[in-house]
């Protein structure tokens, strides 16, 4: 299969690729009437092919396959049309996340002990390795998680890190396994509201936050207590989703968002850099790193499939596998649109 052609997969072409045991092939590319291989169990009678979910539903559950409607039966689908919108988009009101238990045990087993996102230690060394970090200098991880990052930080190079989640359940758990690794006091996991924390004025040396600031509604003040948390010369280091504009939003994005397990909020990247220099920051690293983003997805999510099989984990965790593969299934869409982009970026204090 040509790097081209890859590219152009979505996470739920590869995953029913991962199903049927064959070569990913972009659906746009396949016959409306292509059931897969003849004869096989579960393949529907009238031809189509059910949705990834009710198939792994189905796996799941050790049952038939349900076929889908008809294909003339089939509601046509909505209009991808870009469509004007503000810069304070209005998107109904959704669930605060809820990081239940079973959640937490799928995400880990997906993206690695410690961690709820993509990436892993490995990821997270090569993103703080502009900080140059020693022994003598102090840390903050705004998006702590369950603590994978901070306890790979600690262990490192050897310093304590002041480790920050907004939701208190994951920072429990975080704590727990901080607790565990006998780096309760290094690294102390912290339930703290980022829309309204004020952090110790020069603080820190440096400031890690992993793909958070896009939940946050009031960014302003964030930011600002964010760079008077940081010592002269101060650092800070973190990677968000951002948008591509501001002045539209494709329909199927503003659907993404309307998803999310917490409200996104986004500013450009632009936005971001404006109102960061203002408040005396020096931006020394701006990168698009959605191509590398994407790229974690699929390998968390490549390298766990083996692991869900039926009698590898426990059955109630099944319908939190389900959730968690739509939810990455919609942000590696949305990013692989180019209306979501995902950006690192490193700056200083002046």
């Amino acid at each position: 299969m040509s790097a081209q052609m890859e590219a152009t997969l979505s996470f739920r072409d590869r995953f029913a690729a991962w199903w049927d045991g064959t070569e990913p092939v972009p659906r746009a590319s396949v016959p409306a009437n292509d059931a897969g291989e003849g004869g096989k169990k579960g393949a529907p009678a009238n031809g189509v092919k059910p949705s990834w979910r009710a198939r792994l539903a189905a796996w799941w559950d050790g049952r038939e396959i349900a076929a889908p409607p008809a294909e003339e039966e089939l509601p046509e689908p909505k209009s991808r049309t870009a469509k004007e919108v503000p810069l304070e988009i209005e998107l109904p009101e959704v669930p605060k996340e809820v990081w239940t238990p079973a959640r937490i045990k799928v995400a880990e087993r997906i993206w690695g002990a410690g961690y709820v996102s993509p990436g892993g230690t490995e990821h997270v060394m090569q993103l703080v390795k502009p900080f140059g970090l020693n022994p003598k200098m102090s840390v903050a991880d705004l998006s702590a998680g369950a603590g994978g990052a901070g306890r790979a930080i600690c262990e490192t190079f050897g310093m304590w890190v002041t480790a920050m989640e907004p939701n208190d359940v994951l920072a429990a758990h975080g704590m727990e396994e901080s607790t565990m690794a006998g780096l309760a006091k290094k690294v102390p996991i912290i339930a703290y509201d980022p829309e309204s924390v004020e952090l110790r004025p020069n603080g820190f040396d440096c400031v890690f936050v992993k793909e958070m600031f896009f939940t946050v509604v009031n960014k302003r003040h964030l930011f600002s207590s964010i760079v008077k948390s940081l010592k002269k010369n101060g650092q800070l280091l973190f990677t968000d989703y951002v948008l591509a504009r501001t002045d539209h939003m494709e329909e199927a994005t503003q659907n993404w968002a309307a998803h999310e397990p917490i409200r996104p909020e986004m500013w450009s990247i632009k936005q971001i850099r404006e109102y960061l220099e203002k408040q005396g920051m020096e931006i020394r690293i701006e990168d698009d790193m959605t191509d590398e983003m994407c790229k974690l997805i699929l390998k968390g999510w490549n390298e766990a499939m083996p692991n869900f099989r039926p009698g590898t984990f426990e059955p109630e965790l099944g319908e939190a596998l389900l959730a968690e593969a739509e939810l990455w299934a919609r942000r590696l869409e949305v990013l692989m649109s180019g209306d979501v982009r995902c950006y690192r970026v490193h700056a200083f204090k002046k």
